[in-house]
């Protein structure tokens, strides 16, 4: 069994678990099972939680709880794909939130933007500005905009022990939208400019647009 509960939990005042602490803390496990690099490929959240996080590194693992989604990392050139599964009970413990790393936002109505990042260069960092640009992007759209959440990238190759751009910028060039169950879905290309910045990937992200 390779099931591990991970080591997340409810940052600030939110009230889920973000999918940059998931996918970090399961990174951080493939590469402790070999001196092999890891690096993320992709990521599809399905769900969302407040609770804790339990990740099935081997696909044929079982493992209780709802499942919230799936990731794919590779390991010296053999892919691996992982499981995320709720774990039942209470809602995950409190930690510190961390300071806004996006600024200088520019953002038009149809979904193209670009902002500045400034990040400690590490995995998770890098992970935690896409993420906060993008949502900010969608938040710009307007304030009929709400309930913006990520729920996948595609085509990545990010490494897990790699040293990111501490500086730089971050652009997203809109692809494709589509209303599913009453929900907007996006899909854009994010290109990050910078010394050492990885080759650009696809990211999605669902809202509510009201009306």
């Amino acid at each position: 069994m390779t099931v591990h509960t991970l080591d997340v939990g409810l940052r600030g005042t939110r009230d889920y678990i973000q999918g940059s602490q998931i996918l970090a803390r399961t990174g951080e496990l493939v590469a402790a099972e070999s001196v092999e690099p890891v690096a993320l490929l992709t990521a599809k959240f399905t769900r969302i939680t407040e609770q804790g996080v339990r990740v099935a590194l081997d696909e044929d693992d079982a493992a209780e709880g709802v499942e919230l989604g799936r990731a794919q990392y590779t390991r010296g050139g053999e892919r691996r794909t992982v499981r995320f599964f709720e774990v039942p009970g209470p809602a995950a413990h409190r930690i510190d939130d961390v300071p806004k790393v996006t600024s200088e936002l520019i953002a038009d109505a149809a979904g193209a933007a670009s902002c500045a990042f400034a990040i400690a260069g590490s995995f998770e960092s890098y992970l935690v500005a896409v993420i906060e640009f993008v949502k900010a992007a969608h938040a710009a759209r307007g304030e009929d905009v709400v309930d913006i959440w990520f729920t996948a990238l595609m085509g990545a190759q990010l490494p897990l022990a790699a040293t990111y751009p501490t500086a730089g910028t971050l652009r997203l060039t809109p692809k494709i939208e589509r209303v599913v169950d009453g929900r907007l879905q996006t899909l854009g290309v994010l290109d990050t400019e910078g010394v050492g910045a990885p080759p650009s990937f696809q990211i999605c992200f669902s809202c509510v647009v009201r009306t």
